[in-house]
């Protein structure tokens, strides 16, 4: 089994069709960062990832993640989004993914037959969307014998049980400050040149760090259930980094 459906149902954000879609089992993801891990997309079910994210329909998988860019109205009534600085590559894993879905590669599994199938993997939620999206229910059921888990939710505000297996998606240190009093531990992309907050300490996968380790073997971005005493951080990267933009509240660099 190279992967299977997880979830098949409305957005817990929105009500529009979601799925989510575990991959990396049969053959290990080449994702040179991440290492081996399954990986789960969580996509529009009926919107193919590029239209989604130019139509502004992705909002029902990322929510107001300030990463999306916006939708801009073009001349020809046509709609474009502009200013993506989200470091995933739609052409790649969530392209992919979406049209073997819809070519019925993927059969679904039950919660509690996705839990036998997880549990000697260590698992990357989001590999494309957030985590909230999907109920509650369905990641109680599925993930209790995974090896490890990394995980990041932009909707700490909104879904705060997602603490337990989830980073904080942070944009500023006041942010972070806020995640962190509704028990979130937290993850922060920052400016090149922007130093660390207290209490923050840097991803070892990063290039910043020299990649001194792949998310598979580090595990510490698996919220309170990997405790450990920094937060993390790391620099703006991938395709979306030339339209990054240090938010409102970030400290400001020299």
């Amino acid at each position: 089994m190279q992967g299977f459906i997880l979830y098949e149902g409305p957005s817990t954000i929105d009500g529009q069709p979601i799925v989510a879609i575990v991959t990396g089992l049969g053959r290990p993801s080449n994702n040179v960062k991440t290492g081996p891990m399954a990986q789960v997309y969580i996509l529009r079910a009926d919107r193919h990832p590029m239209e989604a994210v130019n139509t502004g329909d992705d909002a029902s998988i990322c929510g107001t993640c300030r990463h999306r860019g916006s939708v801009e109205v073009l001349k020809d009534g046509k709609t474009a989004n502009r200013g993506r600085s989200c470091y995933v590559t739609l052409m790649h894993g969530p392209r992919m993914v979406w049209e073997a879905y819809r070519k019925r590669f993927y059969e679904p599994l039950t919660p509690a037959q996705a839990k036998v199938v997880l549990r000697a993997h260590s698992v990357r939620l989001g590999a494309y969307g957030d985590p909230g999206a999907v109920p509650e229910a369905i990641w109680k059921a599925a993930l209790g014998r995974t090896r490890g888990l990394t995980g990041y939710t932009h909707l700490w505000r909104r879904f705060p049980y997602l603490a337990a297996f989830c980073m904080a998606s942070c944009d500023t240190p006041a942010e972070r400050a806020e995640a962190k009093a509704l028990g979130f531990r937290t993850f922060r992309v920052r400016a090149k040149g922007e130093p660390l907050s207290e209490g923050e300490g840097h991803c070892p996968a990063s290039v910043e760090m020299g990649k001194a380790a792949r998310c598979s073997s580090c595990l510490l971005c698996g919220g309170n259930r990997r405790p450990a005493k920094s937060d993390i951080t790391i620099q703006v990267h991938g395709t979306g980094a030339k339209n990054f933009a240090p938010p409102q509240g970030s400290l400001k660099l020299n």
